[in-house]
């Protein structure tokens, strides 16, 4: 039980800071975060009448939180995250949709203990989930990466980092032809000296490809590609006082390179998720906050080709986590809100660049969710789900906690 509470601490200082608190917090590591479909693909917007519906994730559902999601299509999407067992250890979750309900799939931990933190599913034989795992003797966490065959998952082993750095990769794009991208963080002990780090897959093994190093610490929390062979990785660096800065940097193929992000003065501020639209329509979301952490608001970048600026969103007490395409020239954000009841919400940009704000599902079923990540889904069927979105209670209620999953369409799971 110590050696998991000490994780979760460590885990929960993370989300203090990329979450809650991004601009005055001592730094922390690890937390929901992974992009959605990274390029939109042609298809209509939810049709008139759709609203958020809560679904049941395939249990036990005690204790389990989703951080990230990825669909396919109506019938094949896929929701990972980490499920705390009775002996109090963190174990991975991996749940597939088959079209009418989730699943539970056999993901083994690494040496018993295990969380995901991002999915990407790019067949029905090919999926990768990468997050951490506790290794207990060395007290550091390592690095954990498992990839879906069509029918079991295997682990694969990821670039070793020092003895006494951990590592989190908390954000997964495809690349070009066969490769795959995961970018995170690294730390001293867990905790401590936070840096940026990218992995890439060239369709046999994993190789460290280092990012543009921030001027201070710093974190990569989300990762997109752009549909032309181009990636944008997006997170927080921290200044010599801790005041955090959004992060962006771009892969043009051959080299990651640092592009300034527009940043608040006196307000401490990080991006946690990127989507792409085109190469010059890249969207960033996350959180602004003062020092003293009231009148936290909602963070949204725009990448024009040229240059980042700040997008005006709707006034919400909240932090936006993940965004992803609406299929329509549009795109999703969804976050959580800041001292309320149910603080799951979301935002929509319509193609014509008008905001609303949009709440979860209502009822018990709905009671205390948070959103942490959300994805469109491709050919999405007329009564059918356009968006799954997914979380945990956790933020909110004391334990025990359970998983979330909504889905966006005219109807619910019971309908």
């Amino acid at each position: 039980m110590a050696r998991a509470g000490t994780r979760r601490t460590a885990r929960w200082m993370a989300r203090a800071v990329r979450r809650r608190r991004a601009g005055a917090l001592a730094l922390g590591l690890v937390c929901a975060a992974a992009a959605g479909p990274a390029v939109a693909v042609p298809g209509p917007e939810p049709r008139a009448g759709a609203a958020w519906h809560a679904w049941r994730a395939a249990g036990p559902e005690r204790n389990e939180e989703l951080r990230g999601v990825a669909a396919r299509g109506p019938g094949d999407a896929w929701a990972v995250g980490y499920r705390e067992n009775a002996e109090g250890v963190d174990v991975p979750v991996a749940e597939r949709f088959d079209g009418k309900a989730w699943r539970a799939t056999n993901v083994p931990g690494h040496a018993g203990t295990g969380e995901l933190d991002a999915v990407l599913a790019r067949g029905r034989d090919d999926v990768w989930a990468v997050g951490s795992w506790d290794d207990v003797p060395a007290h550091q966490d390592r690095a954990l990466a498992r990839h879906w065959d069509g029918a079991r998952w295997h682990e694969v082993a990821l670039p070793a980092e020092p003895a006494r750095r951990s590592a989190y990769p908390l954000a997964l794009a495809p690349g070009r032809g066969a490769e795959v991208w995961a970018v995170g963080v690294t730390a001293e002990d867990r905790v401590a000296a936070p840096r940026p780090l990218a992995y890439r897959w060239d369709g046999k093994r994993w190789a460290s490809q280092p990012p543009a190093e921030p001027e201070g610490e710093g974190l990569l929390s989300g990762l997109a590609a752009d549909g032309a062979g181009g990636l944008w990785a997006v997170g927080v660096s921290y200044g010599a006082k801790g005041e955090g800065r959004p992060l962006a940097e771009h892969w043009d193929g051959s080299a990651w390179r640092s592009e300034p992000a527009p940043h608040t003065a006196g307000r401490g501020e990080a991006l946690d998720g990127a989507t792409a639209l085109a190469p010059d329509d890249v969207w960033a979301v996350g959180t602004s906050a003062p020092p003293d952490g009231a009148g936290t608001g909602p963070l949204v970048l725009h990448w024009d080709g040229a240059v980042w600026t700040r997008e005006e969103v709707p006034d919400v007490a909240g932090q936006l986590h993940a965004v992803t395409p609406d299929g329509a020239g549009g795109v999703w954000a969804v976050g959580e809100r800041e001292d309320a009841t149910t603080p799951a919400f979301s935002l929509h940009r319509d193609a014509h660049g008008t905001w609303r704000l949009v709440p979860p599902a209502g009822g018990t079923s709905g009671e205390g969710a948070s959103f942490f990540d959300v994805a469109r889904v491709p050919g999405a069927s007329p009564g059918g789900p356009a968006l799954w979105a997914v979380g945990s209670t956790l933020p909110r209620l004391d334990p025990p906690w359970r998983p979330v999953v909504q889905g966006y369409g005219p109807r619910g799971p019971a309908a």
